[in-house]
């Protein structure tokens, strides 16, 4: 039984059912975001793959409108030269998500710290987030973390978004998180 509003023409509107689309999109990216930890999981442990979660801020530039951010990343074994593919699913509290693709290198920096350089292209929904201008955008990043254990890492990220002047509207979003990365073949196994 759903809540319902009166409209000024008198039609009744329901609560939840508009509140619908912006669940329907919590559990998507909730899915996407299990699918891609079942995958690392299925990974042989040979394979240099690495999982990364993020949480932290889209928009910390003064006069921005902030929302809190959830990213979830899949970073595939590297190819030549250390670049790999890589997947990822982001959502914000004010309903905007960005379903990504594309390639990601790692640069040692030391023994225990590490910058990560990303740059993906995907699928952006607004939600009640910054218009953009358009639905496609393109997302560079770079994370700089450190290892605390054989393959367990810590860091922060800085992500831009935008869809690379494709669009007469071309704001741009930045967004701030804090990291936490996987890669179950770094992993030391304890006796």
């Amino acid at each position: 039984m759903g809540l319902i509003a009166s409209s000024p023409g008198g039609r009744g509107v329901s609560a939840i059912g508009r509140r619908r689309p912006a669940a329907w999109r919590a559990a998507a990216l909730a899915g996407i975001g299990v699918a891609l930890l079942a995958a690392l999981a299925a990974v042989p442990a040979r394979a240099q793959v690495t999982a990364v979660a993020a949480f932290g801020l889209v928009g910390p530039e003064p006069g921005e409108k902030r929302a809190a951010v959830l990213d979830l990343e899949y970073r595939l074994s590297p190819w030549s030269y250390g670049v790999g593919p890589v997947i990822g699913v982001s959502g914000a509290s004010d309903g905007s998500s960005f379903l990504r693709a594309g390639l990601s290198r790692d640069f040692p920096l030391g023994e225990r710290w590490n910058a990560n350089i990303t740059i993906a292209g995907g699928a952006y929904q607004r939600g009640n987030g910054k218009d953009l201008g358009r639905g496609f955008e393109f997302r560079s990043a770079i994370d700089l973390s450190y290892e605390a254990r054989p393959g367990m890492r810590f860091g922060a990220a800085l992500a831009h978004l935008s869809n690379a002047g494709m669009s007469q509207q071309n704001p741009g979003l930045e967004t701030i998180t804090f990291t936490f990365a996987l890669t179950p073949s770094r992993m030391v196994p304890r006796r």
